[in-house]
């Protein structure tokens, strides 16, 4: 035990010394004004570290330069929080795993996170973690219930009428979003990324739209104050508002329509949301995430030879100007659409472990990174 806080002691010198530098200074190679890299969802599939460094080596040596831990989704809360009442302490430990005693689930610890940023730091390779809120959070609900206190927050900041969401309306939720997060601020060097997610939740009047702003700046004005910078995805920037939200806030772009099968909510993500070229116009920088050509979604079908050939084809004719998922006729070509990232997501029942993720995912990442190491 004692062995282990002189680690995690040294490893924290190390990222005080960090945040000391220029905020000129790039710690993570000389491209900054370009992105690529790797989204992994480490909620619906734990990822151990030995996993998740292996990912840091090919994006290191297939010209990448970040990796996005995808750590929260309705099926998992996947880090160590006090908060949450998910830590170590209370946790079963097999060989280096930690897995929650309640839900049996398994997570990762602050100083394995900690050790996996220090060892993208090392490689030159970004490690941005994603803690989602107010959405996609069914499994914070879960934690949260088991205590009395946990329970009465629920209670407060759950909308029952939304998709496993919080009401960003409410001031508990900015609080709540704002504790949560704090407990990884401290890991991250001066200047680095936090992803918020921010997908996925209902906006669905010109008063969600503002309430929503609201939320949201709030949220990067508190990662400003630690010297950090805020990522996010493009759902809820509308058209109607887009010029009242922070300009610095970087814009994961994935989807216009959001992927949904009703027609009437469809056409109404059409009507509402920004373009890419919108958000770039207005602003804001970007990272090209088309669902279409750079989502891998964790089934057999996926990694058969020929939807590989199929996908390796189709990227050959996609670069980061064709923004829109469903066709290529519009492009962006704003030197504020700065990069693009491939991202896997677990949409399986257990039927893959980090071993299979990353021997089925791996070769596609490399084709990915490699086709923008070559035109750069």
């Amino acid at each position: 035990m004692k062995l282990k806080i002189f680690i995690l002691f040294f490893i924290l010198i190390i990222i005080s010394f960090i945040k000391t530098l220029s905020p000129n200074f790039n710690i993570y190679g000389d491209n900054s004004d370009k992105m690529y890299g790797v989204n992994l969802d480490c909620a619906r599939v734990y990822h151990s570290p030995d996993y998740i460094k292996k990912y840091i080596n090919d994006i290191h040596n297939y010209g990448g330069n970040y990796i996005l831990l995808h750590l929260n989704d309705n099926e998992r809360f996947g880090v160590e929080s006090e908060t949450l009442g998910q830590t170590v302490d209370n946790a079963r430990k097999v060989n280096d795993i930690y897995y929650n005693s309640k839900t049996n689930l398994a997570f990762l610890s602050k100083n394995q996170l900690l050790d996996i940023i220090n060892y993208g730091y090392n490689h030159r390779v970004q490690v941005i973690p994603e803690i989602d809120v107010p959405g996609h959070a069914q499994s914070i609900f879960k934690l949260l219930s088991y205590t009395k206190n946990g329970k009465e927050l629920v209670d407060k900041v759950k909308n029952s009428d939304g998709y496993n969401e919080m009401y960003y309306q409410k001031e508990e939720t900015v609080d709540f979003s704002k504790k949560l997060i704090h407990e990884y601020l401290g890991m991250l060097p001066k200047n680095a990324y936090f992803s918020i997610g921010g997908d996925e939740i209902s906006v669905d009047n010109h008063e969600n739209e503002k309430d929503v702003v609201k939320y949201i700046n709030k949220m990067d004005d508190y990662l400003n104050y630690y010297g950090l910078h805020m990522m996010m995805w493009n759902d809820s920037f509308h058209k109607s508002v887009i010029n009242k939200y922070n300009k610095n806030i970087l814009i994961n772009y994935w989807s216009l329509s959001g992927e949904i099968s009703d027609k009437d909510e469809y056409n109404n993500n059409i009507r509402l949301r920004a373009t890419m070229p919108e958000l770039n116009h207005a602003g804001f920088k970007t990272i090209n995430c088309n669902n279409y050509y750079t989502y891998i979604i964790l089934d057999k079908s996926s990694f058969t030879k020929n939807s590989f050939n199929t996908w390796e084809k189709e990227l050959q004719r996609w670069n980061p100007e064709i923004w829109n998922d469903e066709h290529n006729k519009e492009l962006d070509k704003s030197k504020n659409n700065i990069g693009s990232a491939i991202s896997v997501w677990g949409e399986t029942n257990g039927q893959y472990n980090d071993i299979k993720t990353y021997e089925s995912f791996s070769p596609f990442v490399k084709i990915f990174l490699n086709k923008f190491k070559k035109a750069s």
